[in-house]
């Protein structure tokens, strides 16, 4: 996971320490969260996928699935679990390189503990077309990063609860929680969580 640091000092990340620590652990419980909202066909586009247990949940329910994460071993994780059959579109890359464009529109897009690793430039690009792709009445789930969170020196995208507000203003909120707490990462280091759960609809 990313170990604490200032923000003028490199961005580390142990990637085969982080996917070892997550592997075992349980879906997320936005997910369940979700299902009452989905249709029943589905395409969904899953960035940071990391080892898969998101793309996992979406195949059991025989939806279609693009899987992006820049993480070679990550895609390869999730790879070998997948059951025979599934329909799963695996894309390596980051955010910023990523190019929608060929990979068409979506019913659902999923982005878990991803998006607010982008700096603000970045991340109101890559939003504006993230939002080109969810299709009219479309489902987007996720997290934004709070102003009060431990990693806000970094550099990444952190935002004020208004600002959450003001960013789903184009969106019917079906779920927004936010978490200000200490807690930990998922390799068990003490850190201060600000956190925003969402789960929106796209209006028509």
């Amino acid at each position: 996971m990313l170990k604490a640091m200032a923000a003028t000092e490199p961005h580390i990340v142990d990637w085969p320490a982080y996917f070892a620590a997550t592997i075992e652990k349980p879906l997320h419980p936005t997910y369940a969260l979700l299902e009452p909202h989905l249709p029943t066909t589905v395409r969904v586009l899953e960035l940071g996928c990391g080892v898969g247990h998101g793309v996992l949940y979406f195949v059991s329910r025989g939806f279609q699935v693009v899987a992006v994460d820049q993480s070679k071993e990550a895609l390869e994780i999730v790879r070998s679990c997948l059951p025979a059959g599934a329909s799963v579109e695996f894309v390596q890359s980051g955010f910023e390189d990523l190019d929608l464009a060929p990979l068409g529109t979506f019913d659902v897009i999923v982005a878990e503990f991803s998006l607010f690793f982008l700096p603000p430039p970045a991340f109101r690009a890559f939003w504006a077309r993230m939002m080109a792709d969810l299709k009219p009445g479309g489902l987007f789930m996720g997290q934004l990063l709070g102003v009060n969170d431990e990693w806000a020196p970094r550099g990444y995208t952190v935002l004020t609860r208004a600002g959450v507000e003001q960013l789903l203003a184009p969106f019917e909120t079906l779920h927004l929680e936010e978490v200000d707490l200490d807690g930990e990462t998922s390799q068990r280091v003490p850190k201060h969580w600000h956190i925003f759960h969402f789960i929106a609809r796209k209006r028509p």
